[in-house]
C-alpha cells in the first residue's frame, strides 16, 4: 500500500479551530425538476419543511419565505429567504437507556449499518479520518460530539454482539487522547495519505469479523435515534497556505459559498480556490457554488504557475498509486486521491485528463 506523509512534505499544520457561520440571508435548494417542488412562492415555511420531493428529499435548513427559482452557473435553485426565527417542528430527544434493540434499529436509516450490527463483531472501527490532509471535518465532529459518541458506543456494546469499538484517528489528533473523560478506545494510524479512504483503511485494519464504518454514519444515528432531529448544518474546512485564519466551520446546508468565504482573511489576491481535494480537486469560482453534502473542503492555495510537459514514462505515478493501477490508463479502481499528480515531474493533471 503506497502512502505519503503530506503533512511534512507540504508543511501542513494540524487544524484545531472551529466556528459556526449560520447567519445566511438566503439558501439555495438544487432543483432538477420544478414539478417536484412541494412549496409555493411566497409561502412561509419552518425549518425542516420538505421543499423538494425526489429520490433524495430536500428539507429547508432555515425558516423563512419561499422566493423563486433562479439559474446559477447553468443549474437551477429554489431560493428561500431567511427570517432568522429558526422556527421548527417540536421534537423530544429519546432516552437511549430505556430503548430496546429492535426500536433502536427501526430508527437507523442506513441499511449498511443495520446489516453490520446483525453480525458477530470482533472490532467495530469508526473512521474519523478525512480524505485530504487540509480537511479536518471528522476531527471536529468527533471533538464536538464525543460525549454522545461515547454514550452510543456503550449502548451498542451492551445490546449487540460487539467485542470492541474503536475510533480510528491520525497520530496528529493527539489532543483528543485524554482530553475528554470518556471510555472511548482509539486506534492511531500514521499521518499518511490517503489512509482515510475506506478501501485503504480496510486493508490496513480489517481482519475476520471486523467492520469499518464512517464517523458521519454514527453522527446520523445520534440525530435520528437519540436527538430525534434533522441535521440542518454541515461542516466544511476552509484551509490552505493562503488563509491566515483557517477553520472548520459549521454552516447551513445550501448556503452560498462566497458569503462564507467572506469570513476568512487571505494573504493577497494571487490564489486558487480548490474544491475538496488539494492534489486533484477542481479550481472553482465561489460565486458559482452552493454548499451541499458533496462539499467538505475549500483549499485556498497560492497560485502555482507551471506548464505541463510530455510524459517521460518515468513510472513514478504507477509506483505511488495506492490502488496498484496504472494511473495513465482509465480504471474504475481509481479513487482520485491525486498522488499521481503530486509526484509527476511533468506536472500533468493525470486525474483530470485520464481518470475523470
Amino acid at each position: 500500500m503506497k502512502t505519503i506523509n503530506l503533512l511534512n512534505k507540504c508543511n501542513i499544520k494540524v487544524l484545531n479551530s472551529y466556528k459556526a457561520i449560520l447567519n445566511t440571508d438566503y439558501i439555495f435548494i438544487p432543483i432538477k425538476d420544478e414539478e417536484k417542488i412541494v412549496v409555493k412562492t411566497k409561502e412561509k415555511i419552518i425549518k425542516g419543511t420538505l421543499v423538494y420531493d425526489d429520490v433524495e428529499k430536500i428539507y429547508s435548513s432555515i425558516s423563512g419565505i419561499v422566493l423563486e427559482v433562479i439559474n446559477l452557473n447553468n443549474y437551477k435553485y429554489l431560493v428561500i429567504k431567511n427570517d432568522y426565527k429558526e422556527l421548527t417542528h417540536s421534537t423530544r430527544a429519546r432516552d437511549l437507556d430505556t430503548m430496546n434493540k429492535d426500536t433502536f434499529l427501526s430508527y437507523i436509516k442506513s441499511e449498511k449499518l443495520k446489516n453490520i450490527l446483525n453480525n458477530k463483531i470482533n472490532n467495530l472501527y469508526i473512521n474519523a479520518i478525512d480524505n485530504d490532509p487540509y480537511i479536518y471535518n471528522k476531527y471536529m465532529y468527533l471533538k464536538n460530539n464525543i460525549k454522545d459518541i461515547d454514550k452510543l458506543s456503550k449502548y451498542l456494546k451492551q445490546n449487540f454482539n460487539i467485542d470492541n469499538i474503536k475510533i480510528v484517528i491520525k497520530n496528529s489528533y493527539h489532543d483528543l487522547l485524554g482530553e475528554y473523560k470518556v471510555d472511548l478506545k482509539y486506534i492511531r494510524v500514521p499521518d499518511l495519505y490517503p489512509i482515510g479512504q475506506e478501501d485503504i483503511l480496510s486493508k490496513y485494519l480489517i481482519d475476520n469479523n471486523d467492520y469499518l464504518i464512517d464517523l458521519e454514519e454514527i453522527i446520523n444515528v445520534i440525530y435520528d435515534a437519540i436527538k430525534n432531529k434533522m441535521i440542518h448544518e454541515t461542516y466544511i474546512t476552509v484551509n490552505g497556505n493562503y488563509v491566515t485564519n483557517p477553520a472548520v466551520v459549521s454552516v447551513k446546508k445550501y448556503s452560498y459559498l462566497n458569503n462564507i468565504l467572506g469570513n476568512f482573511k487571505l494573504l493577497g489576491d494571487d490564489y486558487n480556490i480548490i474544491l475538496n481535494n488539494s492534489l486533484c480537486g477542481r479550481v472553482i469560482n465561489p460565486k458559482n457554488v452552493i454548499i451541499t453534502n458533496n462539499i467538505n473542503g475549500i483549499i485556498i492555495n497560492k497560485t502555482m504557475e507551471y506548464k505541463p510537459s510530455k510524459c517521460t514514462k518515468c513510472g513514478l505515478c504507477v509506483n505511488v498509486c495506492p490502488m496498484k493501477i496504472n494511473p495513465l490508463e482509465k480504471n474504475k479502481k481509481c479513487i482520485q486521491c491525486g498522488l499521481c499528480n503530486f509526484v509527476c515531474p511533468s506536472k500533468i493533471d493525470i486525474v483530470d485528463e485520464v481518470q475523470r
